[in-house]
């Protein structure tokens, strides 16, 4: 049964590349999921939305602190900002939605303008991953006091929708069959539609299937979105593997540590410090691997070709070589414009 759905999905919903296009576009299906994840996370009603950024393009993925999100603009001023997170709950993710937050509210002014034009934002972002704890599947983050009460004319609101956690909200409500229209949606955001959400016909599940046909359709998007899909994964089971090393490598050390300082200090001190470098160590392997991996993968879907070459290439002209395909209609047309670049 689950390899019948992989074959059905080939990416999930909530492929990053997908979760862009599902919502940039200027039907009316896109419009109305924009206004209806405004209005079920904050509860703000909205005639119109318009995005800001609807690029969807290949270089988007591999800029250092690249984030395929979508920034829209309602008819009151007011900016939000949509993101699907899949690399998890990381304490430097949790920084990059601060800092990225704050930057997006200080793009409102020119230098000289009266702060008193600065307009709420609002950020919501879908969370492929488990909190540490338990709780509720969707949370609010605002300043506050001692006392809990919210700081006046607050300008940055943040939003965490934890995907996964909708498994335990099918728990609470008794069955799929009694999820509200965008639990439904966030049902099929993180695992896929099934046979019971899809006899529901909620009109947000509706319209997601539509763009994700309308999207397969797209040969070119659609291979990009599986690349990338797949590159993915090869940076999560790669920074698994390290962490994983790294997690042993901690607790030997800190066993030896222990033996000088205290067994139970060294185990802690080695632990975290094992984790720390291999996560370090797994990122920049991984992501080496995963850009090696797409183009692998792009090279095969589109120049039926599989060979040694991409192994032979430094870092740098993997990734010209990931933008470049776009532009070249034969493998050896690839290889000449990689060759005439080394040239200069």
């Amino acid at each position: 049964m689950q390899k019948s759905k992989e074959r059905e999905y080939p990416i999930p919903f909530h492929n990053d590349v997908f979760f862009k296009y599902m919502l940039i576009g200027e039907d009316a299906g896109s419009a109305m999921l924009r206004s209806r994840i405004i209005e079920e996370i904050y509860g703000l009603k909205v005639q119109k939305t318009q995005v800001l950024n609807p690029e969807l393009l290949p270089e988007a993925f591999f800029g250092k602190r690249a984030v395929l999100d979508v920034v829209l603009e309602d008819e009151t001023g007011h900016l939000y900002d949509l993101e699907m997170q899949v690399s998890g709950y990381t304490k430097e993710e949790q920084l990059r939605f601060q800092q990225y937050g704050y930057r997006l509210v200080g793009r409102q002014l020119k230098q000289g303008d009266d702060y008193t034009k600065l307009k709420p934002f609002y950020q919501i972002i879908f969370m492929f991953a488990m909190p540490k704890d338990t709780g509720r599947m969707i949370r609010h983050y605002t300043v506050k006091d001692e006392d809990n009460r919210e700081e006046p004319n607050g300008t940055l609101h943040r939003a965490i929708v934890f995907l996964p956690m909708i498994r335990q909200r099918v728990k609470e409500v008794g069955g799929i069959e009694n999820l509200t229209e965008f639990e439904t949606f966030c049902y099929v955001l993180a695992y896929n539609p099934d046979d019971a959400i899809l006899n529901m016909k909620r009109r947000m599940v509706n319209v997601a299937m539509e763009k994700y046909n309308e999207m397969r359709e797209d040969g070119s998007l659609f291979s990009w979105a599986e690349s990338i899909e797949f590159a993915e994964r090869a940076v999560q089971a790669n920074l698994r593997e390290q962490t994983a090393e790294a997690e042993r490598l901690g607790l030997e050390k800190g066993f030896q540590k222990g033996l000088e300082q205290g067994i139970e200090k060294g185990i802690v001190k080695g632990l975290e410090k094992g984790i720390e470098k291999g996560i370090e160590k797994g990122m920049e392997k991984g992501l080496e691997k995963g850009k090696r991996a797409l183009l692998k993968s792009q090279i095969a879907h589109k120049y039926g070709k599989e060979d040694d070459w991409i192994d032979t290439l430094p870092d740098h002209q993997v990734e010209d070589a990931i933008l470049h395909i776009l532009e070249c209609d034969t493998y050896d047309a690839l290889k000449d414009r990689l060759k005439g670049k080394e040239v200069k």
